[in-house]
């Protein structure tokens, strides 16, 4: 089943990793899934996805420009038109197709984190 799934926790990197795989094992019973983690020791948090291979959502996570914003995403999402090229415009490097706008529209768009 597509969707996120993750761990804030002080617990040992290795036992938090251990605990993702296995919520994300769970979730992919289907060969045409693809799965993929990401981690930040430092601050505890450990985060998983499963999504369709070819999906919107395939390809995660999504990085700013300065790699210091990271987004994990599931499901689908419809930006209005020439959403993309407004943050190329104001200096934002985007992936030619997919989700990478949206990790952008996260650090210009206060009614993301809302929507």
């Amino acid at each position: 089943m597509p969707g996120l799934v993750g761990l804030i926790t002080p617990m040992p990197r290795q036992e938090a990793e251990r605990q993702l795989l296995e919520m994300v094992r769970v979730l992919c019973h289907e060969e045409f899934y693809v799965t993929g983690t990401w981690t930040d020791e430092s601050l505890g948090i450990y985060v998983g996805w499963i999504a369709r291979k070819n999906s919107f959502s395939d390809g995660m996570p999504l990085y700013n420009e300065r790699r210091d914003v990271v987004l994990a995403f599931s499901g689908e999402e419809f930006p209005e038109p020439g959403t993309a090229q407004g943050l190329k415009d104001r200096g934002h490097e985007l992936g030619t197709v997919g989700p990478s706008y949206l990790v952008h529209l996260y650090e210009e768009d206060s009614s993301f984190r809302s929507g």
